[in-house]
């Protein structure tokens, strides 16, 4: 790969510019060397224009929108969409590339094609700047694309003072089964309406152990009296109103926030609550309470709406102010959506690295100082919030989940998947909710089962199926859980899941095991064949593997690079394999019952086994397969 730079000035003229490069473990990154006094453009500042040397085809992670990211593949560089986060490509020859533009100190870096050639824009979202030295991007080539990933965030996070996931902790609230109200109940949650789905759970024997209270429990005035239709009137009240009051709604809580936080916890379940970073979806109502508590710590957007200032001191106050009332009410974590809005909000007030960094500190401090960092990040997925988050580990890494809508699970799937390469080298990953009773439930399930995230549903009341959770969790509400971010296997990584022809893989681990998910989202609903390798899970250790399938109950002794055939039948099919080295020709399945059947398995000495909890237990023994019910 080369590049060269140029200056774009305020007044449209193009100037060369200088760079400069460093290498950091294989990883070369660039970063800008201007200082002269030409004011630099704010929307696009200096242009790296890359050439890969050869033919490529290519992967770009790219934000479709202000919140969110989803992939698109190609072999043209200059059709690589605007505002792409991460590149991977890979050569006619067989090697793979990785490019990650950054949000540095001042400046943030995207990726895009221009003028029939692959181009790095460094920008700041504001007037008047002259200079720029920050790191702008980072780049390696090698031979397994996951690992050139996660050398170059490294290489960049090492410059930029990022917290990478390893230094992160998963909170231990999510590492149980969860609820959301917002599918089941929508604006009009009410503390019936919670009772009501808490009481169906212990009914059912379903061990949900969290569940959020979402848009919108709060007291926005602009609800009263207010009817809808559609979805899409629902939506436009929702976005055309302020937040009065961040006591529960006086109507359909008429006991208080507290109250209702109480009612939940008398089921055994703990409670998250949701709020946008802006309070309401257009910001505070002058006239109502919050407006009343969170006054000197706001300003007023050009069209009208108020909403938190962004400067730290600021920006903590304006959040703490609301997490301790929560917190006071008795609330166990925090939902924070509609982050990525800085571009919006923000824009021109300052640098975007300044900006983005200094709201985040106060953001992070706040939930950090109440809720020991136990919050779920949405609507979040800019670069400026991933490379500046200081201390939360999960995040949303899809848009919203639509219920019985099979081409909303094909957009869902390759969303996750694919954002999850860059993202999941920050957070642990957020599928989203789902529902039980969709008839997309099952790959639903297995898709949150591969996630290595949180696990939690929005049925509405009455709807919840447990059989369907049975798989993902233990009696006690734990889920089984993988030990990373699920990402596309290498063979899917730059071929389009949906015009390949092949199984679409999504990888993960647990332990010294892998796991491999393969699904069907082809445009024609025939057949698919593929294969399947242990070599597909990168890391891998062992010569011998026995590969064991969820569904057919299949299990094939196969060598690290041997391949195993795969045929789905249609787009409703969908298998699920976990493969075991042998070790003395022993190798432990562990659950059956459960997706994630080696992630039951707690302790091993030898051939003794100890499971996280009693069940159907397998195991193969130079080659013999064995099975027993195992009790108490």
């Amino acid at each position: 790969m080369t590049w060269k730079a140029e200056l774009l000035a305020e007044d449209g003229r193009r100037l060369p510019a200088e760079f400069r490069t460093e290498t950091k473990d294989g990883v070369t990154l660039v970063f800008a060397d201007v200082r002269g006094e030409e004011i630099l453009d704010e929307n696009a500042g200096i242009r790296y224009t890359l050439d890969p040397g050869e033919e490529i085809r290519w992967m770009a992670d790219w934000r479709y929108s202000e919140f969110w990211c989803a992939p698109q593949f190609g072999t043209d560089p200059g059709e690589v969409p605007r505002d792409t986060q991460l590149l991977i490509y890979r050569k006619s020859g067989g090697t793979w590339g990785v490019i990650v533009p950054v949000t540095a100190a001042d400046y943030k870096c995207v990726l895009e094609g221009c003028e029939g050639k692959l181009t790095a824009s460094q920008f700041s979202w504001k007037k008047g700047l002259a200079v720029c030295r920050d790191l702008a991007f980072a780049f390696a080539e090698g031979e397994d694309p996951f690992e050139l990933v996660s050398r170059a965030v490294r290489a960049a996070a090492s410059v930029l003072g990022t917290v990478l996931r390893e230094d992160r902790r998963f909170p231990e609230v999510f590492e149980y089964l969860g609820w959301c109200s917002w599918d089941a109940l929508q604006i009009r949650v009410s503390e019936a309406g919670l009772k009501e789905k808490c009481e169906e759970f212990r009914e059912k024997g379903i061990p949900v152990k969290w569940a959020i209270f979402d848009d919108m429990w709060a007291e926005v005035a602009n609800f009263r009296g207010r009817k809808y239709e559609t979805r899409e009137e629902m939506f436009r009240l929702m976005h055309s109103s302020p937040l009065t009051d961040f006591e529960a709604a006086y109507d359909r809580f008429p006991d208080g926030l507290a109250h209702a936080i109480d009612t939940v916890h008398s089921y055994g379940i703990r409670v998250g609550i949701w709020h946008p970073s802006t309070g309401y979806w257009f910001g505070v109502d002058s006239g109502g309470e919050a407006y009343r508590k969170l006054a000197p710590y706001t300003i007023r957007c050009d069209d009208g709406r108020i909403i938190g200032d962004w400067h730290t001191a600021n920006a903590f106050s304006w959040f703490d102010t609301m997490h301790r009332f929560f917190k006071s009410c008795g609330a166990d974590f925090l939902k924070v959506d509609n982050q990525s809005m800085t571009r919006r909000f923000y824009k021109g007030l300052d640098t975007v690295g300044r900006v983005t960094r200094e709201w985040h500190r106060g953001l992070e401090a706040s939930a950090g100082l109440n809720f020991d960092s136990a919050v779920i990040n949405c609507m979040g997925m800019a670069s400026e919030d991933m490379w500046n988050r200081s201390y939360s580990a999960v995040s949303r890494c899809s848009d919203d989940f639509q219920p019985e809508n099979r081409a909303w699970f094909t957009k869902h799937i390759l969303q996750c998947s694919y954002n999850s390469i860059l993202q999941g080298q920050f957070f642990w990953n957020d599928y989203d909710m789902w529902w039980t009773d969709d008839t997309q439930a099952e790959r639903n399930s297995v898709l949150r089962a591969i996630s290595g995230g949180p696990i939690y549903v929005s049925d509405e009341i009455g709807r919840s199926r447990p059989e369907i959770l049975k798989p993902l969790c233990f009696d006690d509400g734990r889920i089984l859980r993988c030990d990373r971010s699920g990402m596309p296997t290498a063979d899917c990584l730059v071929d389009d899941p949906r015009k390949s022809g092949k199984p679409f893989k999504i990888w993960n681990r647990i332990g010294k095991a892998g796991v491999v998910a393969a699904f069907h989202i082809g445009e024609e609903d025939g057949p698919i064949e593929g294969f399947l390798s242990p070599s597909d899970v990168p890391g891998l250790e062992g010569e011998e593997f026995v590969v064991y399938e969820y569904f057919t109950e299949n299990r094939h002794r196969i060598p690290k690079d041997g391949k195993l055939h795969v045929k789905l039948l249609d787009r409703e099919d969908v298998r699920l394999y976990t493969i075991i080295p042998y070790e003395n020709g022993f190798a432990p399945i562990g659950r059956t019952d459960k997706y994630l059947s080696y992630a039951a398995i707690t302790a091993q000495i030898g051939e003794e086994v100890t499971l996280y909890e009693p069940g159907p237990y397998a195991w193969d023994k130079d080659g013999k397969f064995y099975t027993e019910d195992r009790h108490e």
